[in-house]
């Protein structure tokens, strides 16, 4: 399960998920299009065996979207541990 943390950026808890799992992020641009005042931006972050895409208005926010993508496709099949250690009981 994946620990909501409002500090930290889908990009920064990607890349702690890959360095716990000894497989660091790799993001690849493939596509920017659009005009100069309105681009749109296509990256594809890949971990592991997941690969996932991310559009946006800025190369960051598109980034930003395919990371989220992977934590919730991640979260979806349970493949995230807790970011936070669980009290002695």
């Amino acid at each position: 399960m994946l620990a909501a943390n409002p500090g930290k950026t889908p990009i920064s808890l990607l890349q702690e998920y890959g360095t716990r799992i000894g497989k660091t992020p790799g993001y690849d641009l493939l596509k920017a299009e659009g005009q100069a005042h309105q681009p749109n931006f296509t990256f594809r972050v890949t971990v592991g065996d997941i690969s996932c895409t991310g559009q946006g208005p800025s190369k960051k926010a598109a980034k930003h979207k395919a990371a989220e993508v992977a934590l919730k496709l991640l979260k979806g099949g349970d493949m995230l541990e807790p970011t936070t250690p669980e009290e002695p009981r």
